[in-house]
């Protein structure tokens, strides 16, 4: 299993050691798995979570160039590193919950459940509660969890990386695709609560590629990408 990522904090099962921010900060949170379980793939291939930095007050107005953004994204090249993946996937989502104040997500409960089963010796602590305020979140509809549907993220080549095989380029990939995944996914909640703002379209690739080229040498960004979510 490999692991990418911007954020400057150790592994830590137990959460006690991890900020964020030297300061608390109110963030939102988005998780994205790819391919995603609604799609009839034999098991996931990469996982990844973004962070927004929110403001306490006021609106954020972020353009390509000045939108900053955290994200962990892994993956895996063969089948032995899929249970990593789980408890990978699992320490995130645990982190997601203690740190952001929204958590978001396209579709989880089929991600969320696929995850689970990848790993079934998992305890899988942090996949069960969100796939519970998941399931609970109709009946509770201002709680942490909120469902985005408006996404569009694309990678150039991420077509061509299909499923689970032992090429370290394409477990790259699918970890790019599935950070820039969660990045959109964040974007679009960010914007629909009201908390961001931007004119025209947000390039999502761009964004990517300004801030993470560094951690992805292996990745050519299509400038096609973007995210523009209904307002």
């Amino acid at each position: 299993m490999r692991v990418f990522t911007n954020l400057a904090w150790p592994d830590d099962p137990y959460r006690a050691s991890q900020q964020l921010y030297a300061r608390p900060s109110p963030m939102l949170a988005a998780f994205a798995v790819m391919p995603p379980g609604r799609v009839a793939f034999a098991a996931p291939a990469a996982v990844a979570v973004a962070y927004l930095p929110l403001h306490r007050t006021r609106v954020l107005t972020v353009t390509e160039d000045t939108l900053a953004f955290g994200f962990r994204a892994a993956s895996t090249a063969d089948a032995d590193g899929i249970p990593g993946l789980a408890e990978a996937a699992d320490l995130d989502l645990m982190q997601a919950r203690r740190h952001a104040r929204f958590l978001a997500g396209s579709a989880l409960p089929p991600d969320l459940q696929m995850l689970r089963e990848a790993a079934p010796g998992l305890a899988a602590r942090g996949l069960a509660a969100v796939e519970a305020s998941w399931a609970d979140r109709q009946t509770h509809p201002r709680g942490r969890s909120a469902a985005v549907a408006a996404t569009c993220a694309s990678m150039n080549g991420s077509s061509t990386a299909r499923g689970i095989a032992g090429d370290p380029g394409i477990a790259e990939q699918l970890a790019a695709a599935a950070a820039e995944q969660a990045l959109a996914i964040a974007l679009a909640c960010a914007r629909s609560l009201g908390r961001y703002c931007w004119a025209g379209t947000m390039g999502t690739a761009r964004v990517m590629a300004a801030t993470a080229w560094d951690l992805f040498p292996l990745v050519t960004w299509d400038d096609t990408s973007c995210h523009q979510p209904a307002t």
